[in-house]
């Protein structure tokens, strides 16, 4: 992998989308993670997608790049409990649970994930 900071290297359309997200244009940033992800796809680039979408309000958007988020790397505490929290907002809360459930097996000490779960399971 090129890891030159050029621009045949998704690393710099990485750190350029982050240059814009620092800044608060989003739809600026979006072009440069899309293209860091075209490049070198990578949880890191998906998860950045997926907050700039939901700072746009676009919530079906921020779903979907959340879940290639975690379909990249299941096993960041981090994507698994967001990717969670957004099955939950789908209505898939056995999917959700199983994924709360396994950060806890990695990481008993990860609190989001255990008050998620414990709101889970007291029905709120």
């Amino acid at each position: 992998m090129n890891t030159n900071n050029t621009e045949e290297n998704g690393y710099y359309f990485f750190c350029k989308g982050n240059e814009k997200l620092d800044i608060g244009e989003i739809k600026e940033a979006i072009h440069f993670y899309l293209k860091s992800a075209e490049m070198a796809p990578h949880f890191k680039t998906y998860e950045r997608l997926y907050e700039c979408y939901v700072r746009l309000k676009e919530f079906e958007l921020a779903h979907y790049f959340i879940s290639m988020a975690y379909e990249c790397n299941n096993k960041n505490d981090y994507v698994s409990y967001v990717y969670s929290k957004s099955l939950l907002n789908d209505g898939k809360k056995d999917k959700a649970e199983q994924i709360l459930m396994d950060i806890l097996k990695r990481n008993p000490d990860y609190k989001k994930a255990r008050k998620e779960l414990n709101l889970l399971y007291n029905g709120q």
